[in-house]
């Protein structure tokens, strides 16, 4: 009898141990933070897993490649592994959605520029504002070009303006429709001008470049990674730039701004890296100085000279400062293309 009282105590125990064990191994629901909890982990361990960038635009555009090659440090200089996910469409709305309903731990960054809160909302129903979330730092600043295509002899504005008279309509490549940056900027350029001109929405700078190329068009709109080597093997010509005092690219030169050309109309653009607002202040800080690692690297910087172009490391507040006197200005131009 003594026997079975012995085996039933040693039997309740065992299952006591049991249970406590269970209980402090992390199955089940968490001990708290929600969805800061980083799948249980605390936050000076994070990052313990890949982090994913949501790119809204598609392969080979000048975000995507800039985005990519910081996602390449990702070991290096974060001690984890970056990855780049492509959600294109609806003038970057798909991909800000994506990311504001990805869990708030950190894991998930998304490029964005000012346009998402500056100028696609005039144009589509969307359901975040930029209180959803937080700039972490620059990516660069957006120097959009019209090119055409040097075959077609259309070599400045005032081929552009005889080739209209002669009862043409010009069909130039965007980078997406309504409530986009290069579509908005390029159509206000040719209702300014007072020329007939159609627009060809392609999903990325790559494919409105490659438009043009292959004739498909008679203008295109880019910025420097993608247009670059065309302009300087001569493919390109350069017609004017939306940087009120023009820009210098490498390898081309100066290119004067439309406003230098007696057209009324600049811009002024920029993408940047973020996450959601109510991601720990722990893990902002970590991606913050991850970039800005990247940012400080030698080789990054060649890679970007390579491309013509510079870091923007801007913070927080510079962003959402561009964002505001870009709302501002997108006024004037948003009731010309209603």
């Amino acid at each position: 009898m003594k026997g079975k009282r012995l085996l039933a105590a040693l039997m309740a125990g065992a299952m006591a141990l049991g249970m406590t064990a269970c209980s402090g191994s992390g199955g089940g629901s968490s001990s708290g933070g929600g969805g800061n909890s980083g799948g249980g982990s605390s936050a000076s361990d994070f990052p313990s897993k890949s982090v994913t960038i949501i790119m809204p635009w598609s392969l080979g555009g000048g975000p995507d490649t800039i985005a990519r090659q910081v996602a390449s440090y990702g070991d290096k200089y974060l001690g984890v592994p970056v990855i780049v996910e492509n959600k294109t469409g609806g003038a970057g709305t798909i991909a800000m959605n994506a990311a504001l309903q990805a869990a708030d731990d950190g894991y998930t960054m998304v490029v964005a520029n000012g346009p998402l809160f500056s100028l696609t909302p005039s144009f589509q129903n969307v359901n975040y504002t930029l209180d959803d979330i937080t700039p972490l730092i620059g990516m660069r600043t957006t120097e959009f070009v019209v090119l055409t295509n040097s075959k077609s002899g259309l070599a400045s504005i005032d081929d552009l303006k005889a080739y209209a008279a002669k009862g043409n309509t010009i069909k130039y490549a965007t980078t997406g429709g309504p409530g986009n940056d290069s579509y908005t900027m390029i159509s206000v350029l040719f209702k300014k001008l007072g020329i007939p001109a159609e627009a060809i929405p392609y999903d990325g700078g790559q494919d409105a470049i490659n438009a043009l190329s292959g004739g498909h068009v008679d203008v295109a709109i880019g910025s420097p990674p993608v247009y670059r080597d065309y302009v300087i093997n001569g493919e390109f010509n350069c017609l004017g730039t939306f940087i009120p005092d023009g820009i210098d690219v490498d390898g081309i030169g100066h290119i004067p701004s439309f406003k230098d050309q007696g057209i009324d109309v600049e811009f002024t653009g920029m993408d940047y890296f973020a996450v959601r607002s109510s991601v720990s202040d722990d893990a902002k800080a970590k991606l913050t100085e991850f970039i800005q690692k990247v940012y400080a690297d030698e080789d990054f910087q060649k890679f970007m000279a390579d491309l013509g172009m510079e870091a923007w490391p801007a913070t927080e507040d510079e962003i959402k400062s561009m964002i505001s006197d870009q709302t501002e200005a997108m006024k004037a131009y948003i009731p010309l293309l209603k």
